[in-house]
């Protein structure tokens, strides 16, 4: 989880103060939800597999009966179904396209049904397969592939059925058997699509809540921007990155010289507004993939990935001279704030040392009369 949102903050800009966790991936609901079906696709690959085998045997034991009623064109056309089907599943798996083998299995069903009914099957009992194509369709593809795949069935079925395509013999079947087959095709599409449906819009809401506890769980309520909690994760994550790639990363930690002078004089209400400022403030002046984030009630704490110190010190010396340039309106009131900064690149020392030398390189630069950045 928190690998992916580091390639996502890598390559996308930080969002703060949106409805959208400025972590989550950078896609909407309905993209993360056929993310999650492609994540899924050898699992539907050996699901259509046991589908595949079972509809092998059957048609390889109706292909035998008809061979015994004195039948080898409908034999032959059945053996023909099953051999495709295993060639076809086969070249899925050595390819590696999982993906195809719903559309294989539909399409098969498809064309076994169409075949049946032009034919009549044995007895004239063909139409009968069109009862289940519905719930295969959907329960294999999902609501909208499903639903295209009803629809062309049925436009074909109509098509062959009047305008007797392929030398289609409509008298072959009486008018209340069709249309029993037709009602029972139309309920079992409603119902099939009708789950489907519901089953996509549960798993969007999902998501949705599960983004809710994301947004909770990970982020600052006051300014939008990840908390500690989340920021804890980032830099372990960063640190093993360093231990195993040697690739190094700095941390910045910012504090206002003059945040208490507005809480005292104006009230908490005004320090959370001038906080939510300085993040945007970050947001203009910080790179893509710096992640900032509030560390406690008054700093915060930047992570800059692929920095080294004196690259670091450049972004927290522009930090300094935006801050310092910025009016922060208060009941109407313009003031002016400063902001000390303390860096440290971090190196083989325990994470825990790292962070106290940063703190101590916040400390220096507060003793320094504010509006400094300390990165000794």
């Amino acid at each position: 989880v928190y690998t992916g949102f580091y390639q996502a903050e890598m390559s996308s800009p930080n969002n703060f103060n949106t409805d959208e966790p400025f972590w989550a991936l950078p896609s909407s609901v309905s993209e993360r939800l056929q993310s999650r079906q492609r994540n899924t696709a050898f699992n539907a690959f050996v699901l259509c597999g046991v589908y595949c085998a079972v509809a092998i045997f059957f048609l390889l034991i109706f292909g035998i009966a008809a061979f015994q009623r004195e039948e080898p064109g409908f034999a032959t056309v059945i053996f023909s179904f099953a051999g495709v089907t295993a060639l076809c599943y086969g070249v899925i798996w050595l390819s590696k396209q999982y993906h195809l083998a719903s559309h294989l299995v539909a399409l098969i069903m498809a064309s076994l049904c169409l075949y049946l009914f032009h034919t009549g099957g044995t007895g004239g009992t063909g139409p009968v397969f069109f009862m289940a194509f519905p719930m295969v369709a959907v329960f294999l593809q999902g609501f909208f592939t499903g639903f295209i795949y009803i629809v062309l069935m049925s436009v074909i079925t109509l098509f062959i059925y009047m305008t007797g395509f392929w030398g289609f013999d409509r008298e072959q079947y009486e008018f209340v058997f069709l249309s029993r087959i037709a009602t029972v095709f139309v309920i079992t599409s409603f119902l099939a699509l009708l789950y489907s449906y519901f089953k996509y819009l549960s798993e969007r809401d999902l998501l949705l809540i599960y983004d809710d506890l994301e947004q909770l769980t990970f982020a600052d309520q006051k300014t939008g921007i990840a908390n500690r909690n989340l920021m804890q994760k980032l830099i372990m994550n960063e640190y093993k990155r360093f231990q195993r790639y040697g690739l190094k990363f700095s941390l910045m930690l910012v504090t206002l010289d003059s945040f208490n002078k507005f809480k005292s004089q104006y009230g908490q209400d005004a320090g959370d507004s001038v906080y939510r400022t300085v993040a945007d403030v970050f947001q203009r002046v910080l790179r893509k993939p710096d992640i900032p984030s509030l560390w406690d009630r008054e700093d915060f704490l930047i992570l800059l990935p692929h920095t080294g110190k004196e690259s670091a010190r450049i972004v927290g010396q522009r930090l300094c001279e935006q801050i310092s340039k910025h009016q922060f309106y208060i009941n109407n009131k313009a003031e002016t704030a400063t902001a000390s900064i303390g860096i440290v690149e971090v190196s083989d020392e325990d994470i825990a040392d790292t962070l106290q030398k940063l703190e101590m390189n916040l400390y220096k630069a507060i003793k320094q009369e504010g509006n400094q950045v300390v990165s000794e």
